[in-house]
């Protein structure tokens, strides 16, 4: 079979479940609308070794709860074991990190990043004394630079912030700001909060700032603090699209605000043939 590289597609984001022990209103599941079954730890090491060969380098394990597969371990092992992957990081919302921190280490785990969207809101179910002991566990295992992923809401948390960079400076993770992501359901939708004016201000904050060649994301330095912005409606969040999809039920997902082009995962070629369908997603519209 001839390989074909795809320099402009270098992160590979896998959701590995649909379960999840929150039920967090927001939650856009990975852009995934229904999972009638759940991905193979066999299709995972098949999905490992092909985008090894493809020149993917960058893994993101996803769920739902990734840390609820009783195989997490085995798919990080996975990943790990490919020669050419720099990276496996994963998302999680840290209830479970206290005790599996250092196995996931060990098995070849790199990073996590840590849902947090508030200190104090009774509202919202990831709260930063929930996940503090996961956050504790993971610096001492060495799943660094830590990030957590903060969803703005509007009139929610959105005067928490300074007090997130403050703990960002203090405890040493790198905060992430993120959009939320409308979904056309008004209960959802009210508490959108454009990153345009946040980042306006984070500007005239920092000390220093980096761009990231990922969707052209922007980092902040502020007095030690490190702050990244991530927005979904900003141009370069297409424009700079760098990521290929894999779905918790074995679909391979061009974007992930669409479902009208999943290719099943088949080998190889699938995931070919979905990189090629790659559009950019502007409120709807190609």
């Amino acid at each position: 079979m001839q390989i074909t590289q795809n320099p402009m597609i270098s992160h590979l984001r896998i959701s590995v479940t649909q379960s999840c022990n929150m039920d967090c209103f927001y939650c856009h599941h990975e852009g995934q609308e229904t999972a009638n079954r759940e991905i193979s730890l066999e299709m995972i090491r098949s999905i490992a070794q092909d985008i090894g060969q493809m020149g993917i380098r960058y893994v993101k394990i996803t769920g739902g709860e990734p840390l609820l597969r009783m195989d997490i371990l085995s798919i990080i092992e996975a990943f790990a074991a490919v020669p050419g992957i720099k990276e496996i990081s994963m998302t999680t919302n840290g209830l479970m990190l206290k005790d599996l921190a250092g196995d996931l280490k060990k098995a070849g785990l790199t990073r996590v990043n840590i849902g947090c969207d508030t200190i104090l809101s009774p509202v919202l179910s990831k709260r930063f004394d929930q996940i503090f002991p996961g956050i504790q566990a993971a610096n001492r295992a060495g799943l660094c630079p830590i990030k957590l992923n903060m969803v703005l809401l509007k009139g929610i948390n959105d005067q928490e912030i300074p007090f997130m960079i403050r703990y960002a400076r203090e405890y040493g993770f790198i905060l992430q700001l993120i959009e939320l992501i409308p979904n056309g359901d008004p209960a959802i939708d009210q508490y959108f909060l454009p990153i345009k004016p946040i980042e306006e201000e984070l500007t005239k904050l920092a000390e220093h700032i980096i761009i990231r060649d990922l969707q052209s994301r922007r980092q902040y330095t502020i007095k030690g603090a490190i702050v990244e912005a991530v927005g979904p409606s900003k141009h370069d969040f297409c424009e700079k699209c760098l990521k290929i999809r894999i779905t918790s039920d074995g679909f391979v997902k061009p974007c992930l605000r669409r479902n009208d082009n999943l290719i099943p995962y088949t080998g190889m070629d699938s995931i070919q043939k979905a990189i090629s369908l790659k559009r950019r997603f502007d409120h709807g519209n190609d």
